[in-house]
């Protein structure tokens, strides 16, 4: 699934919850649901081996952030909330990581991550409507 869901839904975790130890597992555990859920995705894996696929996760990350500082621009907890927005894209992170730079130690972290991405190679048209379906809901329950 894109960047900017998995933040909207770390920011809906930080808005709801005040615990920064029951928001990083919640976040954490929301990539793998998401991930899960029946998506398209930009990029088969989280490499950058073409300048494209830079400018993609880029702009993903950018657009995201944007849109994140001003829906939590007045809010108070906004320490929690980057907590939430951290794990939810931890596990992507370390796909990062781990396909680029072939640390050894966190093979077995992108073999689960690939069995979960099960659904991600559906066409644009199937894979859009999951998400834009959580990032919608994500943002109803942040300005709720």
């Amino acid at each position: 699934m894109f960047i900017t869901p998995h933040m909207f839904v770390g920011v809906a975790i930080g808005v709801k919850v005040s615990n920064p130890w029951i928001v990083f597992f919640l976040g954490l555990f929301s990539h793998y649901l998401l991930d899960f859920l029946p998506h398209w995705d930009y990029l088969t894996e989280i490499k950058i081996d073409k300048k494209e696929h830079f400018l993609k996760i880029f702009l993903d990350f950018i657009i995201g952030t944007i849109i994140v500082l001003f829906l939590i621009w007045d809010l108070p907890n906004k320490i929690i909330i980057l907590i939430a927005i951290s794990s939810t894209l931890l596990p992507d992170c370390l796909e990062f990581i781990y396909n680029n730079f072939k640390v050894k130690k966190l093979k077995f972290l992108s073999n689960f991550h690939h069995k979960i991405h099960y659904w991600k190679y559906l066409s644009f048209s199937q894979g859009i409507p999951a998400i834009l379906i959580v990032s919608i809901a994500a943002i109803l329950i942040i300005l709720s």
